[in-house]
């Protein structure tokens, strides 16, 4: 490739990309829709840096310094801090993406698009349809049912996919060529694919063990506790969102590893019942349905 991304994988998506700078089929907005700390939004990212940076992204330069820290004047950036956001930001930003720039392009940067109110979107619509000369949206989302339709329409949709142990471990040991083996072979499995996560699990040992607790929990639970047990543990982590999301993918991961592991085809396919069961909650969850029935529920079928 061309650029130097900065990115674990995704090969694929990132020469389709680089092919559109070169052909100059360069879209006004781009949609990027995978799982949560994929690379995603990094990838967005390295696009500004790319399309701004006067010497082919070269990382040093004060338009590449300028990017990475947020503080680029026509690079706007909303990192997902877990808070919607409202018509007044959306306006204010639109009227900067108006204005006059110094740079090449006016670059707006949202990480998780379903964020957006009803009103925010439909004013971000308009723009869309309708852009300043030289601006350009990147966008990321979880799936794209998050993203309402007529927003979706008016993007280049490039999906992302969780990545293979084989690609994952290759990078991690090169990017830290210190850890172990061992310590490697638990990150790919925490991580489920996410080199973000992987990243972070290797540079916090707090949130690795954080999350490798978690699991142990999850095992407990299926394997010994009592009803009343596995309702008092999930309504314990129901009170963190981030917990809870954590919560549901390890326990898809430990079905799913359940199922494989199993010659039984009666155990096999009660893993298979259970796994089922846990995507529906998830779906349910995502409804805003009553939390604390929801999983219960769930624990019920365990």
């Amino acid at each position: 490739m061309f650029y130097n991304w900065n990115v674990i994988g995704h090969v694929k998506e990132l020469i389709q990309l680089e092919q559109d700078f070169t052909s100059n089929n360069i879209p006004h907005a781009y949609l990027f829709v995978g799982p949560e700390k994929v690379g995603k939004f990094r990838v967005a990212k390295s696009i500004a840096g790319i399309l701004q940076c006067p010497n082919s992204f070269c990382h040093t330069c004060p338009t590449c310094i300028q990017i990475e820290k947020k503080s680029h004047p026509d690079t706007i950036e909303l990192e997902d801090d877990g808070e919607s956001i409202k018509i007044d930001l959306m306006r204010e930003i639109i009227a900067r993406l108006n204005m006059t720039g110094q740079s090449k392009y006016k670059v707006l940067l949202i990480q998780n698009i379903g964020r957006l109110t009803e009103e925010a979107t439909n004013s971000i619509l308009k723009t869309l349809e309708e852009p300043p000369g030289r601006t350009l949206f990147l966008f990321s989302a979880g799936q794209l049912r998050d993203v309402k339709p007529t927003i979706a329409s008016r993007m280049r949709v490039v999906h992302f996919k969780k990545l293979p142990d084989e690609i994952l471990k290759q990078s991690l040991k090169e990017m830290f060529p210190e850890v172990t083996d061992e310590l490697i072979a638990q990150v790919l499995f925490l991580s489920l694919g996410r080199s973000g996560k992987a990243i972070q699990l290797l540079r916090s040992p707090e949130v690795f063990k954080e999350l490798l607790d978690l699991y142990h929990q999850i095992e407990f639970l299926d394997e010994k506790a009592s009803v009343a047990t596995r309702f008092s543990a999930v309504n314990e982590i129901a009170k963190d969102p981030g917990k809870l999301k954590s919560f549901m993918s390890l326990l898809i991961y430990y079905f799913r590893k359940k199922m494989f592991e199993q010659t039984d085809y009666a155990r096999k396919q009660a893993a298979m019942e259970t796994l089922k069961e846990i995507h529906n909650v998830i779906n349910l969850l995502s409804r805003n349905v009553n939390q604390k029935l929801a999983l219960e529920y769930l624990m019920l079928k365990l």
